[in-house]
């Protein structure tokens, strides 16, 4: 090809090419530009971010080829479900809720005087089986010029969980698989807290919030309902509603301060927790949680992928003749009410206790676009008294499977996980938005 033919194709390439790049995002600019100009109501302004990132975004999908247009989509795909305004919101509820849908809005500002940002959601959820969620979150942080990018960060949330069918197999280390029973729950939290930091990576956090709590049986089901194989002994709370103002405080450390990709990192946080009752006593009661997490990803410029692992501890005692709902205790196996994976051979819920201690070891690496592959070491046990705790008599899973992540944040897990002496399980999670992330009964 002469010279002058290949100028010529090359002509012909970007009359094509870079007008059509320049059109999506001039045209989002001039829209932007000319919005600028008047004066908008705040909402108005969340509604018109949505409708030119929205377009901007689809626009970039057809300007592309090859892989290059799979991750445009994925943008497109972060825009409609995660950014601001009205948009779907899909995935689960807890476990066991099956495929759950509904809407939220999103919404983001910032003010000058006082330099304040404030983001928040609205969302309403409901799975085929009965299961919904609905409530609102509003973070506010400070915006003052800081050298660490470090500000005050406060939460105001607001839920409401109607969970129909949940299960219990017992209290107990050593609870049986063939004592699978149902049980409901209705809870409702409202409340805040506060993040303040200090020094070398180290925030305090204080917060306050209710807490209400509605439970009893289930009928017509294939299962039994608890109150047929369980009663008040081997269920404290057992079909008793009880509320709560629950408080407390903490310290959390994280380094290295300013995030970065590769190398190490470690995360600490610590909370101690009062549970006092407001009804339905003697369920008052004190939880210390503590959670470590590491992680490590080679620094080298090919993909070896991410090694982390993760410590959890918790601690709760009762003062008299109080006891812990068993409702309120936190469980081991599949995954909890909170959504957190450990001992993922097991069934959702397996083993129920006020105490816990669980270890998890995972590597996570990145296949394809979107598409990283996930392996995992799980092991745990918890203990309904505190000097039970320990590293013997622990239960452990093995596993492997693949994540979906949408702007770096995991989409959908799909994973198969072994050991334990019951059999095998196979689990998918899915989540687009949650306005909270340690509901129900997590409590700040």
């Amino acid at each position: 090809m002469t010279r002058a033919a290949l100028i010529a194709v090359m002509a012909v390439v970007l009359a094509h090419v870079a007008p059509a790049a320049e059109t999506c995002d001039s045209r989002a600019a001039k829209k932007n530009e000319g919005w600028a100009k008047t004066h908008h109501s705040f909402l108005a302004d969340v509604q018109h971010k949505q409708d030119v990132e929205l377009q901007r975004t689809w626009c970039h999908i057809f300007e592309t080829i090859g892989f290059d247009k799979v991750e445009k989509g994925i943008d497109f795909g972060r825009v409609l479900f995660t950014g601001d305004g009205l948009h779907p919101s899909v995935g689960g509820i807890v476990p066991g809720s099956g495929f759950a849908g509904g809407l939220v809005y999103n919404f983001e500002r910032a003010t000058q005087q006082p330099p304040i940002r404030y983001s928040g959601s609205i969302e309403a959820r409901g799975s085929y089986n009965g299961f919904w969620t609905a409530g609102g979150k509003l973070d506010i942080w400070g915006a003052a010029n800081n050298p660490q990018d470090r500000h005050i960060h406060a939460t105001l949330d607001a839920e409401h969980y109607n969970l129909p069918q949940m299960t219990y197999f017992g209290q107990g280390n050593s609870s049986f698989l063939a004592d699978e029973s149902l049980f409901s729950l209705a809870q409702n939290t409202a409340g805040g807290h506060i993040d303040i930091p200090i020094v070398g990576g180290f925030v305090l956090v204080g917060g306050l919030a209710g807490l209400w709590n509605s439970q009893g049986g289930v009928t017509g089901a294939s299962l039994p309902s608890i109150d047929q194989k369980f009663n008040s002994f081997d269920a404290p709370g057992l079909n008793r509603g009880t509320s709560y103002v629950v408080s407390g405080g903490g310290l959390q450390w994280l380094y290295p301060v300013a995030p970065r990709l590769n190398g190490f990192s470690s995360a600490l946080s610590s909370g101690f927790r009062f549970f006092a009752e407001t009804s339905g006593a003697p369920y008052s009661f004190r939880r210390l949680e503590v959670i470590w997490i590491n992680r490590y990803r080679p620094p080298t410029n090919f993909d070896l992928g991410t090694i982390s692992g993760t410590v959890r501890f918790v601690d709760s005692y009762t003062v008299g003749n109080n006891q812990i709902p068993f409702y309120l205790q936190p469980t081991l196996g599949g995954t909890d009410i909170n959504n957190v994976d450990v001992l993922r051979s097991y069934r959702d819920y397996r083993f129920r206790a006020p105490n816990l201690l669980a270890v998890q070891a995972e590597y996570m690496r990145t296949i394809w676009g979107p598409l990283a592959f996930l392996g995992f070491y799980d092991t745990g046990r918890v203990a309904e008294q505190r000097s039970d705790i320990g590293f013997t008599h622990m239960h452990h899973s093995f596993g492997a499977g693949f994540v979906i992540q949408l702007g770096g944040a995991p989409l959908m897990k799909f994973y198969y996980a072994w050991g334990g002496g019951e059999s095998t399980h196979t689990t998918y999670t899915m989540n687009t938005n949650n306005f909270t992330v340690g509901a129900p009964a997590g409590v700040f």
